[in-house]
């Protein structure tokens, strides 16, 4: 049998290339193919890890929108979004729509985007009908014309998109569909559903727990319960894998840190999160404070998106205190705005691993990187203050976002409420760790399917199943 897999960016390549599953296909006896839009730096760097496991290596095929098929996405992406706002009561979905733009052109597409979402979002049958009319377009691309020629020849069985939305994907999906070729897509993260950025329609889903299965047929109420199979995310198996594990004594060494001292993780969000850089010196500053005896040092790890200067000032101005490990993820040209061009090594799974078991505690705003301190069950603590007064920006609006609604009823999470507030709060969560967010391996398994070791397995069974049933 065979698959084609498509990976329209770096960002999909360590949680699923990188991963088991590409294993699992081949002892399946699946060809795996891969029609891919990520530089070639990235490809031999796939090649070296998965070697004979993946058979050919195709170029998803440049596409251009007509102008009208992009007005008719963007509209039903807004009209979407004010759906999903109303019916999950959530205000803050909206704040995904991205209506600003320094281009005059796209700033007027996006105002009659939303002019014409606003009125079909008044009834769902007109956004259906309106993404209908979007597919009968990208049908019709010379785009779609190409990858159906070329789809007809490899006689693919299944066709599996990688990261869901990713425009670029939309021809192959279209022409899938018109060959009658089994296709999936897995939902990518687990803030990803209510954004309304899912391009294409496709047989089947693959996400992560029963609550997001949940939360995408009530928003996609089109989708039947049948055809969204909950199958866990890779991403969690390197945890266990024995070969990514240093000692504490070799990984600490290796970036100048103190294996005798206590260590906290900051884990820097990308460049929508304005105040990190403010948040990491609070964090500093009062970290400094602390008796030298017990005070722990920070272990910083940034966005890899985030390429940016601005940590630089804190960094040099608490040297012996601020040890940055910064993740392995490569730019295959000077275009660093684009994802395609940016890529995990393979060896940053084991950066990150390492850094997760070997530090006591990790702070964040929000990042999934609760979860992954969970897998080990250690303790996370959210930021949750305006580290600027009178900012735009409110991180009230972050914790309401929706996916944090999981997090009801569950103390997963220690809340920094203030800067005053991170010297005893850390304190108290290195040296009494059960009894800080004391409910986070309950919300992890309610975020995720477990066990976390077996999900590459398991979504290589549902593609099985799904390609040998009638």
């Amino acid at each position: 049998m065979k698959i084609v897999l498509l990976v329209p960016d770096g960002v999909a390549v360590r949680n699923y290339i990188y991963s088991d599953f590409i294993k699992e296909l081949h002892q399946a006896n699946f060809e795996v193919i891969l029609y891919h839009q990520i530089p070639i730096p990235a490809l031999q760097e796939i090649q070296n890890i998965q070697g004979d496991f993946i058979s050919e290596y195709r170029i998803i095929p440049n596409f251009k929108e007509g102008i009208l098929s992009r007005i008719a996405r963007e509209s039903c992406a807004y009209a979407r979004l004010l759906y999903n706002a109303k019916t999950l009561k959530n205000k803050t979905i909206l704040q995904f729509w991205n209506g600003n733009s320094t281009s005059y052109k796209r700033v007027l597409l996006l105002r009659i985007s939303e002019l014409l979402g606003l009125c079909i979002s008044k009834r769902y049958s007109w956004i259906l009908k309106i993404e209908k009319e979007y597919d009968a377009s990208i049908l019709n691309n010379s785009a779609t014309k190409l990858v159906e020629t070329e789809l007809a020849k490899l006689k693919p069985d299944y066709i599996l998109n990688l990261h869901q939305r990713a425009v670029t994907t939309a021809p192959i999906i279209a022409a899938a569909k018109n060959l009658k070729i089994k296709n999936g897509t897995v939902i990518f993260s687990w803030d990803n559903i209510p954004k309304a950025r899912l391009i294409s329609r496709y047989d089947s889903y693959f996400v992560w727990s029963d609550l997001m299965k949940l939360e995408l047929e009530t928003v996609y109420p089109e989708i039947k319960s049948i055809n969204i199979k909950v199958v866990g995310t890779p991403q969690f198996e390197f945890y266990f894998n024995d070969k990514f594990q240093l000692t504490k004594q070799d990984f600490f060494a290796a970036y100048n840190l103190d294996s005798n001292k206590r260590t906290v993780c900051f884990s820097a969000n990308d460049a929508s999160s304005p105040y990190e850089a403010q948040y990491l010196e609070d964090l500093c500053e009062e970290i400094s404070k602390i008796e030298e005896i017990i005070q722990p040092q920070i272990l910083f790890r940034r966005c890899p998106v985030d390429l940016s200067s601005r940590f630089d000032s804190v960094m040099n101005k608490y040297p012996n205190l601020l040890f940055p490990i910064h993740p392995d993820w490569r730019i295959a040209s000077s275009d660093q705005n684009t994802f395609t061009e940016i890529y995990p090594s393979f060896l940053d799974i084991g950066l990150l691993v390492n850094t997760v078991l070997h530090s006591d505690v990790v702070v964040n705003l929000g990042s999934t990187m609760a979860h992954d301190f969970a897998v080990f069950n250690k303790p996370c603590l959210y930021l949750n203050y305006d580290p600027i007064e009178n900012s735009s920006f409110k991180v009230k609006d972050v914790f309401d976002f929706q996916h944090f609604r999981s997090m009801q009823n569950l103390n997963a999470v220690e809340w920094i409420n203030s800067k005053e507030e991170f010297q005893d709060k850390i304190q108290r969560a290195i040296n009494n760790p059960e009894n800080t967010g004391e409910d986070r391996m309950k919300w992890i398994q309610k975020i995720v399917r477990h066990p976390l070791q077996n999900n590459s397995s398991t979504l290589a069974n549902e593609i099985i199943t799904l390609c040998t049933s009638v």
